[in-house]
């Protein structure tokens, strides 16, 4: 059997029992930014699925679905006005929690994956220290590498289907190819850009830089590691909507009955639900966030005490 994929089973199977062996770190660098990740992408998909429902494709509604969002946004809080100044403070920690605690933490992670596996000494608590200190040139990469991402290109192009039809769609569906087939190259050279960044201390670009010449080196065995963890990640997903479904179906049943009879309890226990299914789908992507990080920070501290990468990075 292929040695490249026998190291990258192993790599895989050490990187679980790592995660078995350390739950603490999903509690405390994993969950909350899950919890996080997961509301907003559920708000993704929500503005996704009505914006294309009122689209001139669809419903042709005289108003968009943002426009009629905001609408009925500033007349509840018209109405009930001693809510207006907790709904933005709300509104405002969670945007920033959620644009700058998922890059805290990874710097955290990828420290503290790294010392353990050289058995050095680290507590769980270090790794807010550790993250501070990585902080802005991880947080300059992930915006770097967010304008080629899958989530972008999608947006993008479902932009262009609702406003411009899909005549517009078949004459850039070329480029939209093109552009997918070049930010999943994009994504897989700079796979240890991060690694460069926090466990390097290396600028941005050259971190980029190095993460190319790594992957080069190493390509079968880095893709052989993103193909397991690709379907390693989509079997997590499937479970996870699955744990989302049966409370969303039960949600919807408890709204139903609400209508008809004891509305405060329907919503009551359409909203314990909710949260149930948050936790769950959280708990779970925390998990995988802790395993990709330790599958991935492993792989990059074989890969560079081989000799021949250390001769090929010698400055």
């Amino acid at each position: 059997m292929n040695s490249d994929f026998m190291n990258s089973r192993h790599v895989i199977a050490k990187a679980w029992e790592f995660t078995r062996e350390n739950k603490p770190l999903m509690w405390w660098y994993a969950f909350i930014p899950s919890v996080l990740t997961t509301l907003i992408g559920i708000l993704y998909l929500l503005y996704q699925f009505f914006s294309f429902k009122r689209s001139p494709l669809f419903d042709n509604a005289p108003h968009s679905f943002i426009a009629d969002v905001i609408s009925t946004t500033v007349n509840f809080l018209s109405k009930n006005t001693n809510l207006l100044v907790p709904a933005i403070i709300i509104t405002i920690i969670v945007l920033i929690l959620y644009a700058l605690l998922p890059t805290l933490c990874q710097g955290g992670l990828i420290q503290i994956i790294a010392k353990k596996y050289k058995n050095e000494e680290v507590k769980t608590s270090d790794g807010i220290s550790y993250g501070m200190l990585v902080f802005l040139p991880l947080l300059e990469y992930h915006l770097l590498i967010k304008s080629f991402s899958i989530v972008s290109l999608f947006t993008e192009a479902g932009f262009i289907v609702r406003n411009l039809g899909t005549d517009a769609v078949k004459t850039l569906l070329p480029i939209f190819i093109l552009a997918t087939i070049a930010g999943l190259i994009l994504t897989l050279i700079f796979t240890y850009s991060e690694f460069f960044i926090v466990l390097g201390k290396k600028p941005v670009l050259k971190s980029m830089g190095r993460s190319a010449k790594l992957v080069i080196l190493s390509w079968q065995h880095t893709l052989l590691i993103a193909i397991l963890m690709l379907i390693i990640s989509v079997r997590v997903i499937i479970n996870i909507i699955a744990v989302l479904l049966v409370p969303a179906m039960i949600f919807f049943a408890t709204g139903l009955a609400a209508t008809l009879t004891m509305a405060n309890i329907g919503i009551a226990l359409g909203i314990l639900i909710g949260l149930f299914g948050l936790f769950a789908a959280s708990y779970f992507t925390g998990i995988l966030n802790v395993f990709a990080n330790a599958v991935w920070t492993f792989t990059f501290l074989e890969l560079m005490n081989e000799k021949r990468t250390q001769e090929f990075f010698t400055e």
